[in-house]
């Protein structure tokens, strides 16, 4: 069982307070962040790769111990899927892969085995050896899920991982999201609410970077007024106005 415990995080830029005392305990499962824009979702993501610093004093802790100590051993449990499709036009797949896997450090040995299970769980195994310049915006999201799984990680971080997916792959992703959380944390930020009510274990709600509720869809759904009860309808309920 892997834990992550964040307690009392904050981050500010200059005058603005991006993120006010969070604190959560995190255990293997599937967790979705929802929140409008500037509700301090990527920022908690950034803090949690360690691409960013928190304000001192915030308390990030990985199996027990505090991810600062740990530095690189803490890195190398992590993937993330960043939302900007930050990749080389010019390299084939396979090479962009290689280069992840070997940035992560896995073992030369083991790369190319590596690299073949993750593209099959995308399938994109068949574009393995195709510049990723040609891709189509579906392909390159997939490719970015792909790279996050490279050597089996116990905190999975997913930044928009469905955006713009057909219907069919966002099936696979969902289903895919689904079956690795069994020994890992898997944390997902989307704006898609339909593609977490159905898989993830607990939401979390923020606004203006604070955790303002958390609870797994049925306890959140309760709290519509008005309409359905869907994560949707609740969504709107909180942030319609943004």
């Amino acid at each position: 069982m892997n834990t992550l415990k964040i307690s009392t995080l904050n981050k500010h830029y200059g005058t603005k307070h991006a993120l006010k005392d969070f604190s959560f305990d995190f255990s293997d499962g599937i967790y979705g962040l929802l929140g409008p824009n500037g509700a301090g979702k990527s920022t908690l993501m950034n803090i949690l790769t360690q691409n960013l610093d928190p304000d001192k004093g915030s308390e990030i802790f990985w199996n027990g111990e505090s991810i600062t100590n740990l530095g690189s051993k803490y890195r190398s449990e992590i993937g993330f899927m960043p939302q900007q499709q930050e990749l080389y036009p010019s390299f084939t797949l396979k090479r962009f892969m290689g280069y992840i896997a070997a940035l992560k450090g896995i073992e030369k040995s083991a790369i190319d085995s590596e690299i073949a299970r993750v593209l099959e769980l995308v399938e994109l195994s068949d574009v393995a050896n195709k510049k990723i310049g040609g891709f189509s915006g579906g392909m390159k999201q997939r490719a970015l899920i792909a790279q996050s799984l490279l050597g089996s990680p116990h905190l999975l971080i997913l930044d928009e991982p469905t955006a713009g997916l057909d219907p069919k792959q966002r099936v696979l992703t969902r289903n895919l999201i689904s079956s690795l959380s069994k020994d890992m944390i898997v944390i997902i930020s989307t704006h898609i609410v339909s593609d977490i009510e159905t898989i993830a274990d607990c939401i979390l709600l923020l606004k203006s970077g604070e955790l303002i509720d958390s609870g797994t869809v049925d306890e959140l759904t309760a709290q519509v007024t008005d309409g359905e009860k869907t994560l949707e309808g609740l969504y709107m309920q909180l942030y319609g106005d943004q």
